[in-house]
């Protein structure tokens, strides 16, 4: 009999459900997306009960495609600075979730006894103070939601990111995280991947209402799949989905990076052991800890990828379907000079301008739709070759070839940009689901997924064209921000 595994991979946009096998490839997939909640005030919300209902729907489904295979684990990859509060004594969720994209805290990071301890949250965490990051969500929630508060004042509280409260409610009450995820709530000491007082008392956050940081390859408790297998299965791997995109791409050794296109990008470097303090921008972030042994990563993330082609449908409603978007933007004119700046949310790392608005700067009278949304795609590529070059001169034995994954390496006019703009070889995964085949991979003892590359783009402009492109966009970013 045939051996699967169950990964759930819980991304912004929605679940997704996958049966891997033991070799790493996808038997059966399954998504259902889930209601991006935006307010007025432009704040970012997601439903946890929406959510969970979504969840169990989809493992019946996927479990009624299973078919003689067994399911013999459970693993979760999942968007990561998300926050969330729940009941330690129900598991219903006390508030919105809030997404990490939403920079409604602000304010909370503004406060002056936070603010003036931001070297103290940078050292520690390796993380500059922003709102993108958990810790202020945690704070807004105990501050103006008032279950959260009475949560709080009776010890029902347990606040975590995404991966926490999946595991709690698979599990029945297992309150555990790991440190890809803990490293992004700029609460967990990155050298010692604990959680540090310190860091705690700055944001008002008590350690108790926090879960247990473990291994990201360690036992996390076991699972019916709520009740709908006759024994329980271990829940073998927890990783966030960046993270878990880089194990599965085979960037193993330092000085590999990946590019993953969701709804925003992470561009994760594996360093190894080193674990490199930077004042350029970058964040470090643990990529795993397994067995004991923890691997450290630089990153930068672009807040919208996918969202900003959501933003042309939806919004705009330039495009009927994301797909037209390759088209539109080989058809726009090479002439134009507009730019987008998509700071819908303000500006993550290198820029780290959380108070930036977007704009559509350049246009002329010929502007028109194809402009619009190739101004659109040529935006993400620029965030991530920024965000390249800063990798580059912090880890000078870089190997600069791009692995990339993700729903967007199918719009061919955007793979072959990031080929041009950053002057380097792009290679595109064959598989889009690497967040759930990768912490897959983490939890069958550490084995790895021979890749056979899809397809490789090489650079067709020459850099003396791409470095004047990147000065355009950096002058324009630099007007905004005066």
């Amino acid at each position: 009999m045939s051996e699967l595994t169950l990964a759930i991979d819980q991304s912004t946009q929605g679940t997704k459900i996958l049966l891997v096998r033991q070799d790493g490839t996808i038997a059966y997939k399954i998504t259902k997306n889930h209601q991006q909640i935006i307010n007025p005030q432009g704040w970012i919300s997601h439903d946890l009960t929406e959510i969970a209902a979504n969840l169990k729907f989809l493992i019946r489904k996927a479990l009624s495609h299973a078919g003689d295979a067994a399911i013999k684990a459970v693993t979760i990859s999942n968007q990561r600075e998300t926050a969330a509060a729940w009941s330690r004594r129900t598991s219903a969720p006390l508030a919105l979730a809030i997404v990490w994209q939403d920079n409604r805290t602000t304010k909370v990071t503004e406060q002056p006894n936070i603010k003036k301890r931001e070297k103290i949250i940078k050292y520690k965490t390796g993380l500059p103070l922003s709102p993108y990051f958990t810790a202020s969500k945690f704070n807004w929630l105990q501050t103006y939601e008032p279950a959260v508060q009475t949560a709080l004042s009776t010890g029902d509280l347990c606040l975590g990111t995404i991966d926490s409260w999946l595991l709690y409610l698979l599990s029945e009450g297992t309150y555990k995280t790991e440190p890809s995820n803990a490293c992004r709530t700029q609460l967990m000491n990155i050298e010692t991947c604990e959680w540090d007082p310190e860091l705690c008392e700055i944001f008002g956050i008590n350690p108790k209402n926090l879960p247990t940081i473990v291994d990201s390859d360690s036992n996390f408790g076991t699972t019916t799949l709520f009740g709908t297998l006759e024994k329980p299965i271990p829940i073998t791997s927890i990783l966030g989905d960046s993270q878990s995109a880089l194990l599965a791409e085979n960037c193993l050794h330092p000085g590999e990076i990946k590019v993953t296109f969701g709804t925003g990008s992470s561009i994760m470097m594996n360093t190894g052991q080193k674990l490199l303090r930077t004042k350029n921008g970058l964040n470090t972030s643990v990529a795993w800890k397994r067995k004991g042994k923890t691997t450290y990563a630089l990153e930068g993330n672009v807040n919208y990828s996918g969202a900003l082609i959501s933003w042309l449908k939806d919004r705009l409603k330039l495009i009927n379907d994301p797909a037209e978007t390759d088209e539109m933007a080989q058809a726009a004119s090479k002439n134009d000079t507009t730019f987008l700046i998509p700071a819908f949310s303000g500006m993550a790392a290198p820029y780290n301008k959380p108070e930036l608005k977007a704009a559509l700067v350049g246009m002329t009278p010929l502007t028109g739709r194809n402009e619009i949304v190739c101004a659109a795609l040529d935006a993400i590529i620029y965030q991530i070759n920024d965000i390249i070059s800063l990798m580059c001169q912090v880890f000078t034995d870089s190997k600069l070839t791009l692995h990339v994954d993700g729903g967007m390496i199918a719009n061919q006019y955007l793979m072959q940009r990031l080929a041009d703009i950053v002057q380097c070889k792009v290679l595109i995964s064959p598989i889009q689901e690497l967040s759930g085949v990768g912490t897959s991979l983490n939890g069958m003892n550490n084995q790895t997924l021979t890749l056979s590359v899809s397809k490789t783009y090489k650079p067709c402009l020459d850099k003396i064209q791409s470095q004047n492109q990147v000065k355009i966009w950096a002058n324009n970013i630099k007007q905004l921000t005066k």
